[in-house]
């Protein structure tokens, strides 16, 4: 039986709502909204009720992270000059302020058990992966690498971090040839996972942490799904070569849901949708069917 989706709008207004992050309970979504006038963060439960502005500021608020328990929320602001990681409670409260220096943070991640922060900054002169309690305390630069590092993701176990490296210098966000690699939660044992010519990106671990889908646009004319199997130190390649991008897992790592254009595409007009996939590359599934763009595609939790 083909599969289906259950589609529900959670938040209705005139303006632009985007960059949703779901708790892991599937209970509540924190998202970015321009409704106000400038980027706020704002919360909702998934059926759309209760909805909260959790920030507001002159300037702008961004890239919003729940923590695992859903009792806080990081995210990225640069109402003091620069971005940097600011977290406060699920409901404003509590404010405070993570990182503190002229240059920019972002990418915010929470560890699986709430305590740390990884991040990306290029506070040292190029972009590199940190990590610092919820506390603000412990800063530690995690990565040290001329070409740059970002795109930080916890393993489910917290032991590991995949993330994206650039192998050579190239101008911010426009890497010509970039690999996956793993390294400890610590910054140790460094492991480089992928070995192309292209550009692989957005590393996602599978709920058992034993694989990790990514990107990448490897012997293809546009972006591929692609998934490592993890054998402790050992990684290898299990499949790849299925058109899309933005892999996310199912709560039960059975599925793969991601974004790409159909049939022969519309990059233009950005006519993407979302589809699913089993976790061997199987039961390609199309899960939207509209004229406009659909993508970031999020499972909610099992309960």
């Amino acid at each position: 039986m083909p599969s289906t989706i259950a589609i529900t709008r959670i938040v209705r207004h005139d303006t632009d709502d985007w960059s949703p992050a779901l708790s892991l309970d599937g209970r509540r979504v924190a998202f970015v909204s321009n409704r106000d006038g400038n980027l706020e963060i704002y919360a909702a439960n998934t059926d759309g009720s209760d909805l909260t502005r959790l920030t507001n500021n002159d300037m702008a608020d961004r890239e919003p992270a729940l923590s695992p328990d859903g009792g806080r929320v990081a995210f990225v602001s640069d109402r003091d000059g620069n971005l940097e990681i600011y977290a406060a409670n699920a409901d404003g409260s509590e404010m405070a302020r993570l990182t503190n220096n002229d240059a920019d943070d972002w990418q915010p991640v929470w560890s699986p058990d709430g305590r740390r922060i990884a991040f990306v900054s290029d506070r040292d002169g190029n972009l590199e992966i940190y990590a610092v309690n919820v506390d603000g305390s412990d800063l530690t630069r995690l990565t040290n690498n001329p070409s740059g590092d970002w795109s930080p993701a916890w393993s489910p176990d917290g032991r590991r971090i995949v993330y994206v490296s650039a192998q050579e210098i190239v101008p911010r966000y426009a890497p010509a040839h970039t690999e996956i690699y793993a390294m400890n939660a610590d910054g140790s044992e460094i492991t480089r996972l992928t070995n192309s010519d292209r550009v692989a990106r957005e590393p996602a671990w599978s709920p058992d942490w034993r694989r990790i889908a990514f990107s990448s646009s490897r012997g293809h004319a546009h972006s591929s799904i692609y998934v490592i199997e993890v054998d402790g130190p050992n990684f290898k390649m299990a499949w790849g070569g299925i058109a899309g991008y933005g892999p996310a897992w199912s709560p039960d790592g059975g599925r793969i849901a991601f974004a790409d254009y159909p049939g022969d595409g519309d990059i233009i007009q950005g006519d993407t949708e979302i589809y699913a996939i089993n976790a061997d590359g199987s039961g390609w599934t199309q899960l939207t069917d509209n004229d406009y763009g659909d993508y970031a595609p999020s499972w909610r939790p099992a309960r």
